[in-house]
């Protein structure tokens, strides 16, 4: 199995996070989920890894969810959130064999999720055979998501604009296609 870290590249901040902007956009979409619900699903943010936690802490802002996880987790091992969670977001490493582990342990979990993606995934071989049998779903941005970057103390907005679109790939989210 391939070891869950960060790129080697971290230590020269290279590595970029999910703003608490991207995040605002799939808010309206756990709200209906929370809706239709008797209780507030418990949300597991799976890939923190060296991003300090800022993405939960954004989630916690935005939603009345619990939101669990920690960076010391190893999602791809056995732990007690993949019991314990109803509902995951994340955004996983770029890093395609750690994607398609995670993608992989997302179809062994089958709960609700919604995954920040490089849109030119969802046209790869590896992605069509991991998700043949889910009926999957997408959130399409009508812009390109940016991401922050982290230089080893605090969060940055990038001066660097991402160069590829990213789309939001849901399951058991909602029944349709949308384009925001």
């Amino acid at each position: 199995m391939t070891n869950f870290v960060d790129s080697n590249s971290f230590e020269v901040h290279d590595d970029y996070y999910t703003p608490k902007s991207t995040w605002e956009l799939i808010v309206p979409y756990i709200e209906y989920v929370n809706y239709h619900l008797s209780e507030y699903p418990k949300i597991w943010e799976m890939c923190l890894l060296n991003s300090n936690e800022q993405s939960k802490e954004y989630l916690q802002e935005l939603l009345p969810n619990e939101i669990i996880g920690d960076k010391n987790c190893n999602c791809l091992l056995p732990n007690d959130y993949e019991d314990e969670c109803d509902m995951i977001i994340t955004n996983p490493p770029f890093d395609t064999e750690i994607k398609k582990h995670i993608l992989q342990k997302l179809v062994q979990l089958d709960k609700p999720f919604i995954i920040i993606l490089n849109s030119i995934n969802i046209f790869s071989k590896y992605y069509h055979e991991i998700f043949a049998d889910l009926d999957i779903k997408y959130i399409i941005p009508s812009k390109k998501l940016h991401f922050d970057k982290y230089d080893g103390e605090e969060y940055i907005e990038s001066k660097k604009k991402t160069s590829f679109y990213s789309i939001f790939v849901t399951y058991k989210i909602t029944n349709k296609n949308i384009h925001l």
